[in-house]
């Protein structure tokens, strides 16, 4: 039992280690394709940091552990909302922009109902519906890039400009101080500047990749056994330990954002996820293996769309357009709740 949760932990460590990679790399390709920040946030970090998911969900998937997979998006996604954002706005209040409220919110909760509806259908994910499902989520990302450059049009030439003198001023200096690194120094920055070049960051991605798949596989396999072993469902193992690790990506990436004060990244991190998990991460596994449906999921759904009904609900409530504190605290305590809720039924 000791050993497997070792394994456990092991595989989680290299599902946090793949997604930096892949989150790495991705972002320097983007830069280089002129995608502004703020676009890449709700895009690639939203499609990186839900990379665990994804390769754990077609994982279970291949493996025959429909419960396991469906668990962990519906977990995932409530853990992203309830506790990543709320905790978040207890750090700093979270800023719900007019865009999120009319067109992001509202696309996880359609997100939601198609797949609920589509899995309760015939109780199976089946591959024309998974083709739906990656359909809509291609549909939201183009909306979204298009949507974000041509709002971010006249803030990226700005930024690029400063990018450029300031480049031109941190070449004398960096020839400096290069000639001060020792060996040590060096290597670190040879290794920072990795992702920067093309092939480092095709290097990035496809390490990530290779580390997400070995770390899916050590706690998909290891977890099933710690489950049969003490008698847990494998409902409970997806939307409790396997979703909470999964979700560490969007944990580290939004509570970084709220303590720099970047909310509209956390924010867009975080819904940008939820809809990446319903559309692709369910849509890829039902592509390569029908996915049974336990109706006990419809509860979990249920809450995940009230629950994402009043996080838009929140942008009305005190200060216009903003999750605060106190918002916040309700979300966390929301969690303990849920959770507690997931072992008793």
């Amino acid at each position: 039992m000791l050993i497997n949760l070792i394994l456990i932990a092991c595989g989680f460590a290299l599902l946090i280690v793949g997604a930096n990679a892949l989150v790495d790399g991705a972002c320097s390709i983007a830069r280089r394709l002129g995608l502004p920040d703020r676009v890449t946030g709700l895009t690639v970090v939203a499609v990186g940091t839900a990379a665990p998911e994804l390769v754990v969900g077609i994982t279970s998937a291949l493996d025959g552990h429909a419960d396991m997979a469906f668990g962990n998006v519906a977990g995932s996604c409530m853990a992203n909302l309830l506790l990543i954002l709320g905790l978040s706005a207890v750090i700093t209040p979270m800023a719900l922009g007019r865009r999120a409220v009319r067109f992001e919110i509202p696309a996880s909760l359609a997100a939601i109902g198609a797949l609920a509806l589509f899995a309760n259908t015939d109780g199976v994910l089946t591959a024309p519906e998974g083709a739906v499902l990656l359909v809509g989520f291609a549909a939201f990302m183009a909306y979204t890039v298009f949507v974000g450059l041509k709002e971010g049009a006249d803030t990226a030439v700005a930024e690029g400009a400063d990018g450029a003198v300031a480049t031109k001023t941190g070449d004398g200096a960096g020839t400096a101080a290069d000639d001060g690194l020792d060996a040590l120094g060096r290597i670190k920055a040879i290794a920072s500047a990795l992702p920067a070049h093309p092939l480092g960051a095709l290097v990035f991605i496809a390490g990530g990749i290779a580390l997400l798949k070995v770390g899916a596989d050590l706690v998909i396999d290891h977890s099933v056994i710690v489950a049969t072993s003490v008698g847990i469902s494998e409902r409970i193992i997806g939307i409790t330990v396997i979703a909470l690790g999964t979700c560490l990506p969007e944990l580290i990436t939004s509570i970084v954002a709220a303590f720099r004060g970047n909310t509209d990244l956390a924010v867009g991190n975080v819904v940008g996820s939820n809809v990446t998990n319903v559309l692709l991460v369910m849509g890829a596994p039902a592509l390569v293996a029908a996915v049974p449906y336990a109706t006990s999921y419809n509860l979990d759904f249920g809450l995940l769309a009230l629950f994402t009904a009043v996080l838009a609900g929140f942008a009305f409530m005190g200060a216009r357009h903003q999750m605060s504190r106190a918002n916040g605290v309700v979300f966390v305590v929301l969690y303990v709740a849920y959770l507690g809720l997931a072992l008793i039924v």
